[in-house]
């Protein structure tokens, strides 16, 4: 044969077998059933109050607040103000905000309590609003609306009496912890 006529006829022949190739590789298909099981569920964040102490970490539910140095006469830090000076004790307060969003669920409302997670070290008492706080949790508010800033205000009572005495230590930085939990009515 002539290698001129062989050369297109081997090529049309492999031009031939790659379209058969291609057209016998295989496919699969398939599905997956998905099934989604929605729930209600709500969840709290602390907002800054304009009247308050900005937040650290706003906008979740683990904000930190810092009072800045206190005392029951002198300055204090911006939002925090001081409400009751006695002989015995001095209260310095700020705001700050609650906000509890709903979804998927048929609440009206929720309620809002409190706790702390450790008693308070001597010479401090921590309230919120008026509530006294304590190692058990204390409703603060009832049917409290969902979805708005809902403001609060943190009060820390420091008693006047010497170190030894039922008074708290000076200078020395004070971390406390309140835990808060809104519960769908």
């Amino acid at each position: 044969m002539n290698k001129q006529r062989l050369t297109p006829k081997l090529t049309m022949l492999a031009l031939l077998l790659a379209g058969t190739v291609v057209a016998a590789q295989t496919t699969a298909t398939g599905t997956i059933n998905a099934t989604l099981v929605h729930k209600g569920g709500i969840a709290l964040v602390f907002n800054t109050d304009p009247a308050g102490v900005v937040l650290g970490n706003p906008g979740t539910a683990a904000a930190s607040v810092n009072l800045g140095t206190v005392s029951a006469f002198g300055p204090l830090s911006a939002g925090v103000t001081r409400p009751t000076v006695t002989p015995a004790s001095y209260t310095v307060q700020t705001f700050f905000d609650v906000n509890v969003l709903v979804g998927g669920g048929n609440s009206p409302n929720y309620t809002l309590a409190a706790s702390l997670a450790a008693p308070a070290p001597t010479g401090f008492t921590y309230g919120v609003d008026t509530l006294t706080l304590t190692t058990t949790s204390q409703t603060i508010q009832t049917n409290a609306a969902y979805g708005t800033d809902v403001p609060h205000s943190l009060n820390l009572t420091i008693s006047t009496a010497a170190p030894g005495a039922g008074g708290p230590a000076v200078g020395t930085p004070l971390p406390t912890t309140i835990n808060f939990t809104a519960t769908a009515n």
